[in-house]
């Protein structure tokens, strides 16, 4: 019975609430952040404590270290330990990024990626809607397999493009995402099963 719950949770989450010009957008549900470490624990990812721990994990080629800026994608703001993926997280993000730019000529600008407990902490004493470090609610962004994708300076159409192509993921299983407002961005989590989606198109 709790495995049918949680499985009808997880679907009404997927589920995205309309937005303006018939659009949908990724709205968050209550839930959400609750799911998304089911997910990330389903997945078995660790959480990064501190900068030493995603050190280790990078040298045992866990987490990858990310450029800061490519032609198809560039990093806003994000700290010099803490530009790193899932390796499934990374291919995403490059394969999304030539997307977007074959289609509309632009980068994407990514803000954040993999955090730490200390970081996200440190976060929380500035940004009142920052996750918390522990719990059930705690931030996605401690696995390494999320990343948050800049909404700022994107085209109308490349937010409805965006909106469309995390949404048929989402729909298939191959991550979690979420449009945020207050802080113009797409919370997205890539699910470890991502190669797999990937593989299937060759």
């Amino acid at each position: 019975m709790a495995k049918v719950l949680v499985a009808a949770l997880a679907f009404c989450a997927a589920i995205p609430m309309a937005a303006s010009g018939g659009v949908l957008a990724l709205r968050a549900a209550r839930n959400s952040q609750v799911l998304q470490n089911k997910r990330a624990d389903r997945d078995d990812l660790s959480r990064m404590k501190n900068v030493a721990m995603v050190k280790r994990f990078a040298k045992a080629g866990l987490l990858v270290r990310v450029p800061s800026s490519t032609r198809h994608y560039y990093l806003h703001r994000v700290p010099h330990n803490y530009r790193y993926l899932r390796p499934w997280s990374k291919l995403f993000l490059e394969r999304l990024s030539k997307q977007y730019f074959r289609k509309h000529n632009q980068r994407l600008r990514v803000t954040s990626m993999v955090r730490t407990v200390e970081y996200q902490n440190s976060l929380r004493l500035r940004n009142a809607n920052a996750a918390p470090a522990a719990g059930f609610f705690r931030s996605t962004h401690l696995t390494g397999a999320t990343l948050d994708i800049s909404k700022k300076f994107m085209k109308p159409a490349g937010v409805k493009w965006m909106r469309r192509v995390l949404r048929s993921l989402v729909s298939k299983g191959f991550l979690s995402a979420v449009e945020e407002f207050r802080q113009p961005t797409f919370h997205i989590m890539v699910h470890r099963n991502y190669p797999k989606y990937v593989a299937s198109l060759k």
